[in-house]
């Protein structure tokens, strides 16, 4: 009879935990809901276009209008371990999103994100492994967001005349 209430005890704590852990969001947001909790968290109207990646450890979006305010950017990691979802882990509204490209470094992160409303023309990109050169083209009026792996030789952007486009580093 003993062991019978220790384990009702015991399911009723695990069934408690859970239903703190999911009202709390300690468990993360799922993959499939990372843009709704970004409109929810970062107060932006649905309106708004999105673009945006994720990876396996790592997920950047940018959200803007068709009007003239600024575009605000969101970064989400998967934290390694005993994790069910993504965490917001950064974003707002930054110049160098709107005039530039953002270049988002996570401490000891295996990944880094790069995003840009493309004011600048970036039609080309070229990542360098170190091996091989790899080249992405992107059109050149158009948002773009990249997540790539931290250990690269080399990541270039390039105008659609040539110009190299130097990103623009930010640490969460």
């Amino acid at each position: 009879m003993k062991k019978r209430i220790w384990g009702l005890w015991a399911g009723a704590a695990v069934v408690c935990i859970g239903a703190f852990l999911a009202l709390t969001m300690e468990i993360g947001v799922p993959k499939a809901k990372l843009v709704q909790d970004l409109y929810r968290s970062q107060q932006i109207s649905e309106e708004w276009d999105t673009v945006g990646v994720a990876s396996h450890e790592m997920a950047a979006y940018l959200s803007y209008p068709d009007t003239e305010e600024e575009p605000v950017w969101s970064v989400y990691v998967n934290r390694p371990g005993l994790s069910f979802g993504w965490f917001f882990r950064g974003g707002g509204t930054l110049s160098a999103v709107e005039r530039g490209i953002l270049e988002v470094h996570l401490p000891q992160g295996q990944q880094h994100a790069f995003l840009s409303m493309n004011r600048m023309g970036v039609v080309r990109v070229d990542i360098d492994n170190g091996s091989k050169v790899e080249t992405v083209d992107l059109p050149a009026d158009q948002p773009f967001v990249l997540v790539l792996p931290t250990k690269l030789a080399s990541v270039t952007f390039y105008t659609v005349d040539g110009t190299v486009v130097e990103p623009t580093p930010y640490q969460l």
